[in-house]
């Protein structure tokens, strides 16, 4: 629950914004500003559900922002705090929709229970919007997509095994029982002769050959979808009690009408290639590439024709099992698991470096390895040579391994390089961050209103996320870090011998007798004092 305050009088703007902890309440501060315009701008870029609003503020009062709020961003919960306590003001207040109307100087609890029975109001409007029955009517709509999605990624070998059967069962769709033959569908050339489409047509005829797929493949027998390139994709599914050659024999009986009816919607023709026949799910995408790899050959066959892979169907091998283990290396090297990664390297060594496993085929496992590891550094715009440093040298001589503890403790070596360097980076460029808010605040310390928002801002920065940061790295929330850095300034000229009311608009503080306060209580003297011999 995000809560924004807009309060002119900056000690009261302060108190209310960061004397009252509100995270331990689960409502985070979204900003604290200074007049209603500035609640405005707040509110349109930041989800926004509370607003604690002063009513006399410049260019933009209270009430006038209350009833802004009504008219355009009627969740927001409106609690006024004013000093004035007028008839009038309150029945506009009502008028508004305002909460609750706080009469000044309300104590902190008073300002907190407030706002815990605004968040409360909040709390019960979201849930009644997001019931079950309305939950369930846009889980029906968004479902289209999600199965749509769920199916390419899928045949393309996005989804390691867990990630396919939970992913299938989000949608309501059971892998288990079906055999599956996947077919990719193109439109063939269009001929020079043909003046009805130009080359830059081609999606929109892809396209058309999709629907027009969609509208002649029914979804008992198939799934049709749009490959990322424009290809059109099919996936034809039966039980497997089914006799295969049967199922085949089918496959292509509806291919052909397909086929024959692109050609009588567009006058252009269309091939299709077919992959193997597979029971296992997981084979699917290696059959879906046979798929495409058949439909090259219309080189050499011709257009308007089915043409079917020729070679071997696809087995599970220890090639498919790379598949997921290698997508579980890569979270376990951005993460910098290192329990993960030691429980992987173990599992590596058994599928393909066990003392029965063929020599070759290790020596390709170790370069597909070496190959992720590579990526896993890419990935991130950096070099090799920059990332491993002096594991440089032996990373590139992997191919001088010959025993498996060395290509473990190899393995061990060059992972956690990789990984702290991804962490130190992170971790520096934070730092940077919080080093540039620093200094900001630093160059405008005279600036009265020295809000986070307000640094994020001028900064072009997320508020939440330079919160979380700044919290993470300097240990302390900004306040009492902006706090400090006036004090310490305020100290450093009254040393040299700057009048009091100097240093103080120097620290920005306009009211002489509040900086004197402020001082004394973090320093433990008056600032009177700091000039005495």
């Amino acid at each position: 629950m995000k809560l924004l305050v807009a309060e002119d009088e900056f000690q009261v703007r302060e108190r209310i914004a960061y004397g009252i902890p509100w995270k331990d309440y689960d409502i985070e501060i979204a900003g604290a500003v200074a007049n209603g315009r500035e609640a405005v701008v707040a509110v349109e870029k930041d989800c926004i559900d509370i607003v604690i609003t002063d009513i006399h503020m410049p260019d933009m009062s209270g009430l006038e922002l209350a009833k802004v709020l009504k008219n355009e961003y009627p969740h927001v919960k409106v609690i006024i705090l004013t000093g004035f306590d007028h008839f009038e003001y309150a029945r506009d207040s009502i008028d508004y929709g305002v909460v609750k109307y706080l009469v000044k100087p309300a104590e902190n609890e008073v300002v907190l229970e407030t706002v815990l029975r605004a968040k409360q109001l909040r709390e019960q409007e979201l849930n009644d919007i997001h019931n079950i029955a309305l939950l369930k009517q846009r889980w029906k709509e968004h479902l289209p997509h999600l199965k749509q999605s769920f199916y390419k990624n899928w045949l393309n070998g996005r989804l390691s095994t867990w990630e396919l059967e939970k992913r299938s069962q989000e949608i309501g769709y059971s892998l288990a029982g079906n055999i599956y033959l996947p077919v990719t569908l193109d439109m063939d050339p269009i001929a020079e002769t043909d003046v009805r489409f130009h080359s830059g047509e081609r999606p929109l005829i892809q396209y058309s050959l999709f629907n027009i797929t969609r509208d002649v493949v029914e979804d008992m027998d198939g799934i049709v979808l749009q490959d990322d390139d424009g290809l059109t994709a099919i996936i034809f599914f039966a039980p497997s009690s089914v006799e295969v050659s049967g199922f085949q024999l089918k496959v292509n009986q509806q291919l052909g009408r397909l086929l024959s009816t692109v050609k009588s919607c567009l006058k252009l023709t269309a091939s299709a290639g077919l992959g193997t026949c597979v029971g296992d799910q997981a084979l699917l995408p290696i059959a879906y590439k046979q798929s495409r790899m058949a439909l090259q050959e219309r080189i050499v066959l011709g257009n308007e024709t089915v043409i079917p892979y020729r070679n071997d169907a696809p087995s599970k091998s220890v090639w498919l099992n790379m598949n997921d283990l290698e997508k579980d290396i890569e979270i376990a090297v951005e993460t910098g698991n290192e329990s993960k990664r030691s429980e992987l390297i173990s599992t590596l060594m058994d599928i393909g470096f066990s003392p029965n496993h063929p020599i070759a085929e290790a020596k390709e496992m170790l370069l597909r390895i070496t190959a992720l590891l590579t990526r896993i550094v890419n990935s991130h715009g950096w070099s090799l040579r920059e990332t491993l440093a002096e594991d440089y040298t032996d990373f590139m001589n992997f191919n001088q391994l010959l025993a498996k503890e060395q290509l473990m403790e190899w393995l061990h070596r060059m992972m956690a390089r990789i990984s702290r360097s991804i962490s130190e980076r992170r971790k520096s460029g934070t730092h940077i961050t919080v080093s540039e808010i620093l200094a900001f605040v630093d160059r405008h310390l005279y600036e009265e209103e020295l809000s986070l928002y307000f640094v994020a801002e001028k900064m072009y920065m997320n508020y939440a996320y330079a919160s979380r940061i700044f919290k993470e790295v300097t240990g302390s929330n900004f306040s009492d870090s902006v706090l400090r850095l006036r004090m310490e300034k305020a100290k450093e000229l009254l040393a040299t011998g700057s009048k009091v009311y100097e240093v103080a608009e120097r620290v920005g503080y306009k009211n002489g007798n509040y900086f004197s306060r402020s001082f004394q209580k973090y320093w433990g003297i008056k600032p009177s004092e700091m000039n005495k011999s």
